[in-house]
């Protein structure tokens, strides 16, 4: 199947889920936007229900606000569920969840198929991606078979920048859509590909089946949002106090983090089911002192880079990123 025909495949059924989730979030007899997360939990807490896309490094900070109870400290009932990208922002939009950890290519296309969202905060404003391969040189790659989650996913945006950044086009290589982070990593394993982005722990068994890093994405430094916190307009404009207290955990759970290598380590063991010491203390290296932010502060040129990669998605030339973006819990410049 050809590469852009995948590309608008993909959107195209992400779009179908957007638009079946606001119909319904319409149609449904006293629903409300305003209404999710408005419940008292334990000890009068509020509830609140967060999706995250990917059992990845880049959730920590979340793992940890829940797990030391920061979040309960600032009266707040928060379940996290895992939910892939196009799983977790319909969700989001039908009430299901009041806030959903995904990434910004999820964001400008659920967007440009009409859901009012907007962009929270960030936890990984550059891609956390090395990319691995056998090859000595970029021009090999030619022709090569490269691992991505999807066509349209956070990955999918990531490889094209990385490709961009070694001299290629998405033309130059096959693409090849695998549905996971761990599929892509056992792809990766297996030789089922022949290269592509991944980052610790997985980094440790690629490198041990032959592999190297051809370019570390984050040292680039280009703008994105690999992981971010959305929610709806209307959960933002009738809950902003308990979105400033999640926020507050969410900043304590970051400094945490960067300084308590110790707990950050068992926190990754645990949700990242490995026992490996070296793995861990490269994860933990690689996202405390590379790519975490100090204060997760949302942007437009973070949302810059997906819209650009999907400029051809119907809708998403026209976006208004400045309408999504909502920095008033981590204002620029402090």
């Amino acid at each position: 199947m050809p590469h852009r025909t995948q590309h608008t495949g993909t959107l195209g059924l992400v779009a179908a889920a957007v638009a079946v989730a606001l119909a319904a979030t319409a149609c449904a007899p006293g629903a409300s936007a305003h209404s999710g997360g408005s419940a008292s939990g334990k000890g009068g807490a509020t509830k609140m229900t967060v999706s995250y896309s990917q059992v990845v490094a880049d959730e920590l900070p979340l793992w940890i606000a829940a797990d030391s109870g920061l979040f309960k400290k600032q009266g707040l009932d928060v379940t996290l569920t895992s939910l892939s990208g196009s799983d977790g922002f319909p969700a989001l939009i039908s009430g299901q969840t009041q806030m959903a950890s995904i990434g910004a290519s999820e964001m400008v296309s659920g967007a440009a198929s009409g859901a009012k969202v907007s962009y929270l905060a960030t936890l990984t404003p550059v891609f956390p991606y090395q990319f691995f391969s056998k090859v000595k040189s970029a021009s090999q790659l030619k022709g090569k078979r490269i691992g991505v989650t999807s066509s349209s996913g956070s990955i999918y945006v990531a490889t094209l920048a990385a490709l961009k950044q070694l001299g290629l086009s998405p033309k130059d290589v096959h693409l090849v859509s695998l549905g996971s982070v761990t599929n892509v990593n056992n792809a990766l394993v297996a030789g089922s590909v022949d290269a592509a982005l991944s980052h610790p722990p997985a980094s440790t068994r690629i490198e041990a089946a032959g592999y190297h890093s051809i370019l570390d994405l984050a040292k680039q430094k280009i703008p994105t949002s690999n992981v971010g916190l959305a929610t709806t307009t209307a959960y933002a404009s009738g809950h902003k106090k308990e979105i400033k207290k999640f926020m507050t955990a969410l900043q304590q759970a970051i400094n945490r983090e960067k300084s308590d290598e110790k707990y950050s380590e068992s926190e990754l063991a645990k949700h990242l089911k490995t026992s490996d010491p070296k793995a861990l203390k490269q994860t933990w290296e690689y996202f405390a002192k590379e790519v975490l932010p100090s204060r997760p502060t949302p942007t437009v040129a973070q949302l810059q880079t997906s819209k650009d990669a999907l400029a051809k998605t119907p809708g998403v030339s026209g976006l208004d990123l400045s309408k999504i973006v909502d920095d008033t819990y981590f204002p620029p410049g402090h």
